[in-house]
């Protein structure tokens, strides 16, 4: 054999075998890219679940969370097809919240603490961009987007001013004027400087205005029944937990819980 045609001999298979590897290392770089794709997508149609889990704690609104789950299953099946087959995991069935969703005739209208009604403005504010994107990509109609969007911003507004409110009420019913005062006046604020009106705006401002003269007048406001236990605990263990700069209980023993 010649020098020439033993150096191709051995420059062709190696050759072919780096390409190979060039081809092989590519594929897997897509496929790796695919599925971090399809992590990102999956965490967003996590994150969307748990706003309309809690969505469907405090309202009932069935058309918008029927909406929601939709586009929910919608992002869970286009992680499916991103990761492939290998990567797909467990499929994404819509059914029980489906059926939750038709059978629900009660929720909660006053929230348990100060952190509930954060975490609540976080999910609401979830909700409100999935609608916005549905609109866009002409999911659901502009119509019914505005619609909803206004409906979903009085709802947490209605939430708000009665958590406050009622935890205005139980600051009253010991004693407490000054964090009863500050209570209402947040409830006052929330309604006044909400950008929507609504007929029963001054009505309820001129509520809570009373609620706070009488408070001066030494005249106790009663919360309703069925929400003074429950609200007082959750309060009551909101104070216990005292926090540092960072979210932290300062008291190990404190229990804090997500909302």
């Amino acid at each position: 054999m010649s020098a020439i045609g033993l150096i191709l001999a051995i420059a062709v298979p190696l050759t072919l075998l780096m390409l190979g590897a060039v081809v092989y290392n590519r594929s897997l770089q897509r496929k790796q890219a695919r599925q971090n794709q399809a992590r990102v997508i999956r965490q967003k149609a996590g994150d969307l679940l748990e706003a309309l889990e809690y969505l469907m704690l405090v309202d009932n609104h069935k058309d918008i969370q029927s909406a929601v789950l939709e586009r929910i299953s919608e992002l869970y099946d286009l992680a499916a097809k991103q990761a492939g087959t290998d990567a797909a995991g467990e499929p994404f069935d819509p059914e029980p919240y489906s059926q939750k969703i038709q059978a629900a005739t009660s929720y909660r209208k006053v929230l348990k603490s100060d952190r509930e009604l954060k975490y609540g403005r976080r999910q609401f504010s979830s909700i409100l961009k999935a609608l916005s994107l549905m609109a866009k990509k002409k999911v659901i109609s502009e119509t019914a987007m505005v619609e909803y969007r206004r409906y979903l911003k009085m709802t947490l507004l209605e939430r708000e001013v009665d958590t406050y409110t009622a935890q205005g009420d139980v600051a009253a019913s010991r004693g407490d004027i000054v964090t009863a005062a500050n209570y209402f006046k947040a409830a006052r604020k929330l309604l006044i400087e909400f950008d929507i009106q609504f007929p029963e705006k001054n009505a309820r401002v001129k509520a809570i205005a009373e609620k706070t003269a009488a408070l001066y007048r030494g005249e106790k406001n009663e919360l309703p029944a069925d929400t003074v236990d429950n609200l007082s605990k959750a309060l009551s263990k909101e104070a216990a937990a005292e926090t540092n700069q960072f979210g932290m209980p300062t008291d190990p023993d404190a229990v804090k819980k997500r909302y």
